[in-house]
């Protein structure tokens, strides 16, 4: 048979199949051929792009959004949502959600876990859409930064306990600020035992979730009080873009040198770069562009999830 005339009977296997809708063992009767060369005909057709597939549905798009950003910043995973406008929070609770649903399926797929989370707006509903799940295996929830503040809503204690709940988990709780006012207080909380005991266990999480934070009078950092305008300027002017956990970083990722970061009662930055570990980042939205970018390059997250229009401008 010669390349052309196995090229045709290819191209009419796969119109049987596809366009007639017969089954391959109609094809394997009408054309007189085993239905194994059906089969190995189909599959040729793909690869000889004879047969092209297109996926309609508007999902699709977002699919093929969320592998390419896998590629350019070497991900183990990213989920893109619709971009919605962020009125009555609409953006934050469909992060929320696609964050819930992730981590949910991370937990049941591993055995023997520690869920580190963070703090933030956009974590702040993600328990409310966490749902329980039959774990078979051992699993611990620890706040990744002390959580002692104003804003009960945001406050990891509260996201975490909600979640450890659900799980029916041991939790562990950082019972100090995440900023205290001096280095020197800083020490004297991370030296207690039974706060260093939990900064050890964060440290070992294997699962860890947080959102990512702008440097903006808008960040919830510089909103709660727990830093200045003289601070925020400050950070600025050392080119500071983004924070994850309260420790800034630079457009290409780097740790900004600021005696901000010795005040930080939490896991240091870049325990986040263990390759072993599932760092789940989520963040979205016009104002967190360029601090997500800088996540990403400082390979602080391994999992990113965001909305459609930013992953388009990160791409």
């Amino acid at each position: 048979m010669t390349t052309n005339s196995k090229e045709d009977l290819i191209t009419k296997v796969a119109w049987l199949y596809y366009k007639e809708k017969l089954t391959q063992q109609d094809i394997s009767a009408r054309i007189s051929i085993s239905r194994q060369k059906v089969q190995r005909f189909l599959e040729k057709a793909r690869g000889l792009e004879i047969v092209r597939f297109q996926v309609k549905n508007p999902y699709a798009n977002i699919l093929s959004i969320e592998s390419e950003l896998i590629k350019k910043y070497t991900l183990k995973d990213a989920v893109v949502v619709p971009y919605l406008s962020d009125k009555d929070n609409l953006l934050k609770k469909s992060f929320a959600k696609a964050g819930a649903s992730y981590l949910e399926r991370i937990i049941s797929q591993h055995n023997n876990s520690i869920v580190g989370l963070g703090w933030g707006n956009t974590t702040a509903y993600l328990a409310d859409y966490f749902d329980s799940l039959p774990i078979k295996t051992k699993v611990e929830v620890v706040s990744l930064i002390g959580n002692l503040m104003n804003n009960v809503a945001i406050n990891p204690y509260v996201i975490a306990e909600k979640i450890a709940n659900k799980l029916d988990a041991s939790f562990y709780n950082i019972w100090a600020p995440a900023i205290t006012q001096s280095k020197e207080r800083a020490e004297i909380f991370k030296s207690e035992p039974w706060i260093n005991c939990v900064l050890q266990k964060a440290s070992k999480a294997n699962i860890i979730l947080f959102s990512v934070g702008e440097v903006s009078p808008s960040a919830s950092l510089f909103k709660m009080g727990y830093l200045s305008n003289d601070e925020l300027k400050r950070l600025l002017g050392k080119g500071a873009v983004g924070d994850i956990l309260s420790r800034f970083f630079n457009a290409q990722g780097n740790l900004i040198n600021d005696e901000i970061h010795e005040r930080v009662i939490g896991v240091p930055i870049d325990n986040l770069k263990d390759k072993g570990k599932i760092v789940i980042g989520i963040a979205g939205g016009p104002p967190k562009f360029d601090a997500i970018r800088g996540a990403l390059k400082g390979k602080y997250i391994n999992v990113l999830i965001t909305d459609e229009e930013t992953a388009q401008k990160l791409l």
